[in-house]
């Protein structure tokens, strides 16, 4: 399927993920790494997470950014590709099958960085989940003063997020917030997708239960 990007931006692509319940679910927007690092929706941590989410009654929308795979556009550094993640969210709005009102962001790497960013300005999203945030992004204070329940995740061996600089930035933003680290590998986290998604599926049964602040 396709979508604008918000703004009058690119025609993107994206793949949306449906659980097996009935009515109205939750949603989450899940965002792929650098795209000119190889980056797509295709990725196995973000293919995983949105397997994870349905099997826990959400819906899932995984979309490439613009000039990724078949969508429309080029390359924007992080700029344009927010209001890609806008216009996710603006799709996810319009569906039958989606609770408007408990909406998710989750970010992998520069999809982390992009995502939570955009989530930062935008009061329809609840809940915030990013993986792999790389530390060129830890002196950004997109997050300082939000009160949204807040999940990272990265691998204890992650170079491009470093466990202690990673530990420091969460430290310094408001809770509810969690940090947890995947040990014994890196940024890619390969062969380990399911332990990523069982750290989200445990905060996510945790934290969405009721409607957050926003």
């Amino acid at each position: 399927m396709t979508f604008p990007a918000t703004g009058g931006g690119p025609l993107l692509e994206g793949v949306l993920h449906l659980p097996s319940t009935t009515g109205r679910s939750p949603a989450a927007v899940v965002c792929h790494p650098h795209p000119l690092m190889g980056g797509t929706m295709d990725s196995a941590v973000v293919r995983a997470v949105c397997r994870a989410l349905t099997a826990q009654g959400w819906v899932a929308f995984r979309f490439n950014f613009r000039g990724a795979g078949d969508s429309a556009g080029r390359f924007d550094e992080g700029r344009g590709e927010m209001d890609d993640v806008a216009g996710a969210v603006d799709f996810l709005c319009t569906l039958a099958e989606v609770d408007a009102a408990r909406l998710a962001v989750v970010g992998y790497s520069f999809g982390a960085a992009v995502g939570l960013q955009q989530a930062a300005r935008d009061p329809r999203v609840g809940w915030l989940v990013g993986i792999a945030l790389p530390q060129e992004y830890y002196a950004a204070r997109w997050l300082d003063a939000d009160t949204r329940p807040k999940l990272f995740i990265a691998g204890k061996n992650d170079r491009w997020a470093p466990a202690d600089a990673l530990h420091e930035y969460v430290a310094r933003l408001p809770p509810p917030k969690r940090l947890r680290f995947v040990p014994r590998t890196d940024h890619f986290f390969a062969g380990r997708e399911a332990e990523v998604t069982a750290l989200i599926g445990r905060w996510i049964g945790e934290h969405t239960s009721e409607e957050p602040d926003r």
